[in-house]
């Protein structure tokens, strides 16, 4: 049985960040997959880099309880889905210390060049947008974020094949607009369809 970690950030837990995440666990699960959710407002995930962390990436201390734990269940997923909003067109604080705390040496690449617990697995990075994914392609944000989340963090460092950047864009919030509601709607309906093709 395939099993996915789908990790959410969103203060808000009713967020459509929180509804997109769902949305995969349930295509996910519907085929027969095991989907876990790690909300990290819920968890109380505390994302600043500690001198614990500091001292763990130079081989001086142990690894921090909190990020072992979590370490554990990127380890025993086959699939990855990290769903976030975009501020100042990159990802939000909360995820940058994932990043930063979680996805480090010695688990997730190792400094020797030695494959990482993540390698060889599927990994989507949901990103919320206000503007479109045309705009971010024209601007040139989307290919930053591709470079710097797909091609050099997960690809490059992490040795994950099979990484992709998928867009829930043109969003609003709190705006109860009925062609809004409907366009998030046919999000969650894509989103879902996606988690059911990766179990």
């Amino acid at each position: 049985m395939s099993n996915a970690l789908i990790i959410t950030s969103n203060p808000e837990h009713n967020s459509l960040t929180n509804a997109v995440g769902k949305a995969f666990a349930d295509g996910y699960a519907e085929r027969g997959g095991t989907a876990d959710v790690l909300d990290l407002y819920e968890a109380g995930f505390n994302p600043v880099y500690s001198s614990a962390d500091r001292a763990h990436y130079l081989g001086l201390g142990p690894l921090p309880k909190d990020v072992a734990a979590i370490q554990d269940r990127l380890a025993a997923a086959d699939a990855i889905v990290l769903a976030f909003p975009v501020y100042w067109y990159t990802m939000p604080a909360m995820v940058k210390g994932l990043f930063d705390r979680v996805i480090c040496r010695g688990f997730a690449y190792n400094a020797d060049g030695t494959p990482g617990a993540l390698a060889g697995k599927t990994v989507r990075v949901i990103l919320l947008t206000g503007g479109t994914e045309d705009w971010y392609a024209s601007d040139g944000i989307g290919e930053a974020l591709d470079n710097q989340i797909r091609r050099q963090t997960f690809m490059k460092y992490c040795g994950v094949e099979d990484v992709e950047l998928v867009y829930v864009d043109g969003l609003s919030m709190g705006d109860d607009d009925p062609a809004k509601r409907e366009a998030a709607a046919r999000h969650l309906d894509r989103i879902r369809e996606m988690g059911a093709s990766l179990a």
